[in-house]
């Protein structure tokens, strides 16, 4: 998960994998709003309320992830760029 405070919106779109306590305190620290998946637990599933918190962020987070895919694969892989003091 990338976060830079120099973005001009706050908000963070990410999979099940980032939720708990620690990222959302991070988050909160840094001043962004989560919008993390939930995630259930053993014996422990999500109410039909989160599943469809979780929908409806899926939606979203599609868009989002289609528009990188599409950019991605129109220049024929993935480019990353380096910093002037990067090896």
């Amino acid at each position: 998960m990338l976060l830079d405070p120099e973005n001009l919106d706050d908000f963070v779109w990410a999979d099940s994998a980032y939720s708990g306590e620690c990222f959302e305190d991070l988050l909160r620290h840094g001043g962004f709003e989560s919008y993390i998946h939930e995630k259930d637990a053993r014996n422990h599933p999500l109410s039909d309320a989160a599943k469809e918190r979780n929908r409806i962020k899926s939606a979203i987070r599609a868009c989002m992830e289609h528009v990188f895919g599409c950019m991605t694969t129109s220049i024929g892989g993935k480019l990353t760029q380096r910093g002037a003091h990067a090896a």
